[in-house]
């Protein structure tokens, strides 16, 4: 039947069976395809512009970014047991270690009004001293002083430090933690790991309401119009806490994810970038179609002296 052996715990891991027991919280799971071509040729005219080409996985943090400004609601974390709204959204971008052994984060403040160029700026150099060894961060708290306490101590450790960091607003900058380190909205890529659709769990911990699966960019089937054609399409898988947001508020943030990801040109068009394909705008013909032409009769929206006539039946 097969046996078990003990696995070694370390970094995240170790961190990870401290942050969960068995799954009993509201969660909600959903996935979005999205039809990214237009998002592609954003990339190439940022970088010939910029000479950073941004990642399919920070293009969907800005979007998340401006989603959340869009609907306040998904910015909440739950404190003293009631939903309180950031007025900043700041996105943490999950960065994995050590080609996979580790895994680690990089939050870049207010997200909802930077550029896509200042996102993928920010990213590129804390991700660098991340994997650099360099983060002061990652080598005290999560590589340093909590990787080599056993589970059993961590768990009630973390408990603590998460209530001194959001119910009393102490940070432990002791440990070399930041404030806020894991922002309010999360975003990881798993495109690199050849995965499509996953979902992700809510870490306690951080108090964050969302966290979006980045996954690969595949060529598939797409309606364009009455035809089928083949066009890049992207897997987007999210998780939300079921006590801060439901559905009408999903629908909205989805809205806005989309509209970003379909055509970044509208968003960040401080880049001055200008879009090569603009949507149409309606003619003043279109917008404000003319009345239809009165009928040959007349009827009456009454009975008896004094009703007025209308036009056209």
């Amino acid at each position: 039947m097969g046996s078990y052996h003990r696995t070694e715990l370390r970094g995240f891991r170790r961190i990870a069976m401290a942050f969960w027991d068995a799954p009993r919280d509201g969660t909600i799971y959903g996935h979005l395809q999205l039809e990214v071509s237009k998002a592609q040729r954003f990339v190439e005219d940022v970088k010939a512009k910029y000479g950073i080409a941004p990642s399919m996985g920070q293009l969907v943090g800005r979007a998340v970014a401006c989603a959340g400004t869009k609907v306040p609601d998904m910015n909440s974390k739950i404190i003293w047991g009631r939903p309180y709204t950031k007025d900043t959204v700041d996105v943490y971008f999950q960065v994995d270690v050590e080609d996979g052994k580790d895994l680690s984060g990089v939050t870049v403040p207010d997200t909802g009004r930077k550029s896509i160029v200042e996102v993928a700026q920010t990213l590129r150099d804390r991700a660098q001293r991340l994997r650099g060894g360099k983060d002061q961060q990652y080598e005290k708290t999560q590589k340093g002083c909590l990787g080599g306490m056993p589970v059993w101590l961590l768990r009630g450790l973390l408990g603590a430090l998460t209530f001194l960091e959001y119910n009393l607003g102490i940070t432990p900058t002791f440990l070399g933690a930041r404030p806020e380190p894991f922002g309010t909205l999360m975003v990881t890529n798993v495109s690199r790991f050849g995965i499509d659709v996953a979902y992700a769990p809510l870490i306690a911990v951080s108090r964050v309401p969302f966290i979006c699966l980045v996954g690969q960019v595949k060529p598939a089937p797409w309606v364009v119009g009455d035809q089928v054609v083949v066009r890049p399409v992207i897997t987007l898988s999210a998780t939300f806490d079921h006590r801060v947001i439901d559905g009408n508020k999903i629908g909205k943030f989805i809205k806005v994810v989309t509209s970003y990801m379909e055509n970044p040109y509208a968003f960040e068009t401080d880049l001055g970038i200008p879009d090569p394909d603009p949507p149409a705008i309606p003619t003043l013909e279109h917008a404000h179609p003319p009345p239809p032409p009165p009928g040959p009769s007349t009827r009456s929206n009454g009975s008896g002296p004094g009703a007025l006539p209308t036009f056209g039946g």
